[in-house]
C-alpha cells in the first residue's frame, strides 16, 4: 500500500500543469484529493481523468481572490471529505511583464491570487489543524523568489509565498503545523505556452543553464510533493526543498567561461 492512500489533499491550481500531474498521482496512490481551480473546462477534465482510473476525488471551481468564495469552498470541503491532511498551495497568476510594464491591476491580481490565495486557503486550514495537532502545508514556490529571472510581479509574490512558509512553520510548529516550500526551476508547462510562441525553442535554449541539460518536468515537482505528503517526512519544516536541475547551486555557461570549458 501506498504511504500515502487515505490521506485527505487540498490542491489549489489542480486543472493543469504541475497541479494536475500532482492530482493524478496522489489520487493513484490512494489518497482522496480536493481539486481547485478557476477554469471549469481543466477542472472537468482532470476530474474525468482521476474518476476513469478509478480515483477519489471532488472538484471546485473558486477565484482565490475571493475571500468568502474561499471560506465557503473550505466548508463544502469538510462536508464532501472530512477533516483534511494536507493543503499544497500551487495556483498561481504568472505574467511576463518587465515591472515598467506592469499594470497596477495586473500586479495586484498577481499578488492577489498567487500569495493572498494562498493566506486565505492557509487561513482556513490552521485552526482544524490547531485543534488537532496536525497538519501539513506545501507551498509551492519558485528559484524567481531567489534570483532575478524576470516574471517580476509573479517573482515578488513567490518570494511573498516563501516568507509565508517560514512564518507558518515557526509559529504554528507547537501545533503539529508543518509548513515547507518546494522550489521549482523551469518547468515544462502550460504556462509557457505564450513564451513558447515567441520562441519556439525556449527549453532547448534554457538547457544549458542546467547542470544536469535539461528543464523540468510536473513529475519532478511532483515526486518531492508526495514525499512532503507522506509521514516520511515528518520532522521536515520551514524548508524550501530546490527541484530545479542544480541551477541555483551556480549558472553553467558562467562556470564554462571561467574554467575554459566548451558547453
Amino acid at each position: 500500500m501506498s504511504d500515502i492512500a487515505g490521506k485527505k489533499i487540498v490542491i489549489t491550481g489542480a486543472g493543469r500543469g504541475i497541479g494536475r500531474e500532482m492530482a493524478l498521482r496522489a489520487c493513484a496512490d490512494g489518497a482522496i484529493v480536493a481539486l481547485i481551480e478557476i477554469d471549469p473546462n481543466t477542472l472537468s477534465k482532470t476530474l474525468s481523468d482521476i474518476h476513469e482510473k478509478g480515483g477519489k476525488a471532488y472538484g471546485y471551481q473558486l477565484d482565490l481572490g475571493d475571500e468568502q468564495a474561499v471560506k465557503a469552498t473550505f466548508k463544502k470541503i469538510a462536508q464532501d471529505v472530512g477533516e483534511i491532511d494536507v493543503l499544497v498551495n500551487n495556483a498561481m497568476v504568472h505574467e511576463a511583464e518587465a515591472l515598467h510594464e506592469t499594470s497596477l491591476e495586473s500586479w495586484n491580481n498577481s499578488l492577489k491570487i498567487t500569495l493572498t490565495g494562498a493566506f486565505l486557503c492557509i487561513k482556513e486550514v490552521l485552526p482544524m489543524f490547531m485543534n488537532r495537532k496536525r497538519g501539513n502545508i506545501i507551498n509551492i514556490g519558485t528559484v524567481n523568489a531567489k534570483g532575478m529571472f524576470g516574471s517580476d510581479a509573479y517573482s515578488v509574490a513567490k518570494a511573498g509565498v516563501h516568507q509565508l512558509t517560514r512564518s507558518v512553520a515557526v509559529r504554528y510548529g507547537e501545533y503539529g503545523v508543518r509548513c515547507n516550500t518546494v522550489v521549482p526551476g523551469t518547468i515544462a508547462t502550460e504556462a509557457w505556452i505564450e513564451r513558447a510562441k515567441s520562441n519556439p525553442q525556449v527549453f532547448d535554449d534554457l538547457k544549458p543553464w542546467y547542470p544536469m541539460g535539461r528543464v523540468g518536468t510536473p513529475k519532478d515537482i511532483t515526486e518531492m510533493v508526495l514525499f512532503l505528503v507522506s509521514d516520511r517526512s515528518e520532522w521536515i519544516s520551514g524548508a524550501e526543498l530546490v527541484v530545479d536541475g542544480g541551477l541555483l547551486a551556480g549558472y553553467t555557461p558562467m562556470f564554462n567561461t571561467i574554467e575554459g570549458r566548451k558547453p
